[in-house]
C-alpha cells in the first residue's frame, strides 16, 4: 500500500532510507513503468522502501510561456503508482523557491539528505536544477565521485522512435488514439463533471448526451466522434464521445465534449464520469441539414454496435 507523505506539512520528519524515481511522470508510459520497475527492484534488493518524488503541479505550470495541458493529473498519478506497488509517495509543492535550487542542493541537500535517499533512478532526458540547466551526464558524475548512487534507465523504443510524453501527446491532438495503449499499456483516459447543456440530443436528435466539464487540464483530442467507454459509479459502458463546436446545430466556438452513454438512462447531473477512448469513428462535420446529421449519427451507433456484437 502507497504511504503518501506531504512534504510541505511534514518538513521535520525523518524518513526511512528509500530509492526514489525521478521525473515529471506525465502519462506513465513504458518508460516511466520501466523507471519504476527498477525502482522497486533495487528497493527489494537492498531491503529498502521505494519512493517517488511528485510535484502536485506540473513544472510546467510554474511557466508562463510553456504549455499546460497534460495526459494525467496528479490523482491519476497516485492511483497508478499505487498499483504498481510503491512503498512512499512524496508531494510537495513546485513553486518558485524550489524552482530557484540549484543542482547540488537538489540533489544533496534535499534528494539525499531530507529525503534520506540511498539511489536515484530515472531516464535518459531527466534535468533538473535550477532552469534544468542540470541532466543525467551530471548525475553519474556524482556517482563517479561516490557522492550518490543513481541508475539511468533507457529509452523503450517504438520502431525506431522512443516513446514519451511528447509523442504521446502528439497522438492525442492528431486523433490517434488507438495507438495510445501500447505506449501507456492503457487507453487514454480523462474525467469531469456532468452538466447542463441544450438538451439538443435528447430532443432533437434522439440521442441523450451527457455534457462534461473538464476537471483538469487534459489534452483534449482531436474534434470528431470516438467509441469510448464511460465510467459511472464504478460500472462500465460501452459510449460514443464528441469533441467539437456542434457546427450544424449551434457552430459554437467553443469546443464542447458530449458522451452518449449505451444501455443508460439515469440522470447524472453533478456526477463524475470517466472517458476511456477507443477509436476515432469520424471527424466533426458540418451537415446541410439536420436529416443528414442525423443519418450520421446512426451510422456512428452502428459502429458501437458492430463493436460491442465482437466482445
Amino acid at each position: 500500500m502507497s504511504i503518501i507523505i506531504d512534504l510541505d506539512n511534514n518538513k521535520n520528519d525523518i524518513f526511512e532510507k528509500s530509492i526514489i524515481g525521478l521525473g515529471n511522470f506525465d502519462g506513465f508510459h513504458l518508460g516511466h513503468r520501466n523507471i519504476i520497475k527498477k525502482v522497486i527492484s533495487i528497493a527489494k534488493k537492498y531491503n529498502l522502501k521505494s519512493s517517488v518524488l511528485i510535484f502536485k503541479q506540473h513544472t510546467n505550470d510554474l511557466f508562463p510561456s510553456f504549455p499546460k495541458y497534460y495526459i494525467s493529473s496528479l490523482n491519476d498519478k497516485i492511483k497508478i503508482l499505487d498499483n504498481l506497488g510503491i512503498d512512499i509517495i512524496y508531494l510537495i509543492d513546485f513553486n518558485l523557491d524550489f524552482a530557484k535550487l540549484n543542482s547540488e542542493e537538489f540533489i544533496f541537500n534535499f534528494i539525499k539528505d531530507t529525503l534520506n535517499v540511498n539511489t536515484l533512478v530515472c531516464g535518459p532526458d531527466y534535468t533538473f536544477g535550477k532552469k534544468e540547466i542540470a541532466n543525467t551526464d551530471l548525475l553519474l558524475k556524482y556517482k563517479r565521485e561516490g557522492k550518490i548512487d543513481v541508475e539511468i534507465v533507457d529509452y523503450v523504443m517504438n520502431n525506431c522512435q522512443k516513446i514519451s510524453s511528447t509523442l504521446i501527446r502528439e497522438c492525442i491532438t492528431n486523433g490517434k488514439v488507438d495507438k495510445i495503449k501500447y505506449f501507456l499499456t492503457t487507453n487514454y483516459k480523462i474525467s469531469g463533471t456532468v452538466i447542463h447543456g441544450n438538451k439538443i440530443g435528447s430532443t432533437v436528435l434522439g440521442y441523450p448526451t451527457a455534457n462534461i466539464s473538464m476537471n483538469f487540464n487534459y489534452i483534449i483530442p482531436q474534434e470528431g466522434v470516438y467509441l469510448t467507454y464511460v465510467y459511472h459509479d464504478e460500472k462500465k459502458y460501452l459510449s460514443l464521445t464528441s469533441i467539437g463546436t456542434n457546427p450544424t446545430v449551434t457552430d459554437s466556438k467553443n469546443i464542447k465534449i458530449e458522451v452518449f452513454i449505451s444501455d443508460f438512462n439515469k440522470k447524472i447531473y453533478g456526477d463524475k464520469l470517466e472517458i476511456e477512448f477507443i477509436k476515432k469513428i469520424r471527424n466533426q462535420i458540418k451537415f446541410n441539414t439536420k436529416e443528414e446529421l442525423m443519418k450520421c449519427i446512426d451510422n456512428d451507433y452502428k459502429v458501437l454496435l458492430n463493436f460491442k456484437n465482437k466482445f
